[in-house]
Formats: C-alpha cells, structure tokens, sequence
C-alpha cells in the first residue's frame, strides 16, 4: 500500500511552486463535450459562454463537470528555460465503483490492498486522459491519480488520508502529445456520502467532477 508520506512531500513543494509563480487557486479554463459532432461541441461552447455570465464557472465545485462528460483543459507546459508552451488534454471519468465491490476489484487487483476502515468505503473512478495540443512535441505532460487528484465529500471535507489502493492499471502517466491512457483512481470516503473528484494542476487551478 501506498503511504502519505510522499503525497505530503509533493504537497509541501506544490505550494511552494504556486507561491512563487503568483498562479491562483480557481477553476481552471476548460470547455465540456461528450464527443458528438463538431457542430454540438461549437453550440456547448457558446452555451457555455452565456451561461458563465449568469453561473458558476463549469468545473467549479457548484457546478462540476458531469458524469461521463469530457472536460478539455487548458494548461501549460515549461523547458528548462522557463519558456511556456500552451496544451489542451481531455479528462473523462469513466465509470465509477464503491463499497465492497470497489474493495473486491482492488482485491483482484492486488491482494494486499486493504479493506476501508470503519465508516468509509473504497472508491474506485475509472478515467481516461488524451492529450490532444501542444505548442511543442518536445515537452512531456504528467498526470497523477495521487499527487493531481483528490476526492471532496458533499459536506467539503477534502479526502486527504494515510490509506492508497494500488490499482492496475494506476492512473499515474507521462506521454507527448497525441497518447491516450486510462487507469483507475482509488480513495477512501465516508460510507455512503457523495463526493466529487477533484483535478489539481501543478502551477495551480482546479477541475471538479460529478462522479454519479
């Protein structure tokens, strides 16, 4: 089993990161589609834009990407010299597990995974990310299950905790441009409580995701 240990360590140096490159902590840009036709993804958008000024901003907390929906998320890769190249990747989650059927499929996936302590349950969110633009084809993106996401109960309590499942395949993946790849993202939440899946990136900004 994983431990938090590393988790606080990549939290301690991500904040330090945020500070000193002055990014902010709010929803990042990101448009929604559900892979339809161009046509319906052009009139998503322009929805969107109008319902922005009279809404919370889509992938916020109060209004999350919806399930099974793809949220295409602008971003930002640097070189060693500091130079930034624009990025777009998709994010979808896919299918999501709980309870003893999340643990039993963490079971078959490793047998050393351990069963959720008394008042929560495991949860298991399939998901997929396609890196789909980039400025440059030289610079690799890295995405994370652990160190990019976190899961946020209903009540707002963020799920950090000490206990990880090791999935197969773990959504934990470096790719240029054009890959695609999914995995199984594994938390712990309270038995029974809805929460959402939240998406950090390094620099800052975050994503939120219904996962019913």
């Amino acid at each position: 089993m994983k431990q938090g240990t590393n988790k606080i360590i990549f939290t301690f140096m991500l904040t330090l990161i945020v500070l000193l490159s002055g990014c902010g902590q709010d929803t990042k840009d990101i448009t929604v589609n559900d892979g339809n036709s161009q046509q319906q993804e052009e009139t998503q958008e322009e929805q969107q834009e109008q319902e922005e000024s009279e809404a919370s901003k889509i992938g916020s907390r109060s209004n999350p990407v919806p399930f099974q929906k793809t949220a295409t998320v602008d971003d930002e890769l640097y070189n060693d010299e500091g130079e930034a190249f624009k990025i777009k990747f998709d994010l979808t989650v896919l299918e999501v597990i709980r309870g003893e059927n999340a643990y039993q499929l963490l079971l078959d996936m490793n047998e050393f995974n351990e069963p959720a302590p008394e008042g929560y349950e495991w949860v298991l969110a399939k998901s997929k990310v396609n890196f789909v633009e980039s400025e440059t084809e030289d610079l690799s993106f890295f995405i994370d299950g652990i160190m990019n996401f976190d899961m946020v109960s209903e009540s707002g309590d963020i799920y950090s905790g000490n206990l990880y499942g090791t999935t197969d395949p773990e959504f934990s993946f470096e790719m240029y441009v054009g890959n695609e790849k999914e995995g199984y993202i594994a938390y712990l939440v309270k038995t029974g409580e809805k929460a959402q899946l939240r998406y950090e990136g390094l620099l800052g900004g975050y994503v939120f995701f219904n996962l019913e």
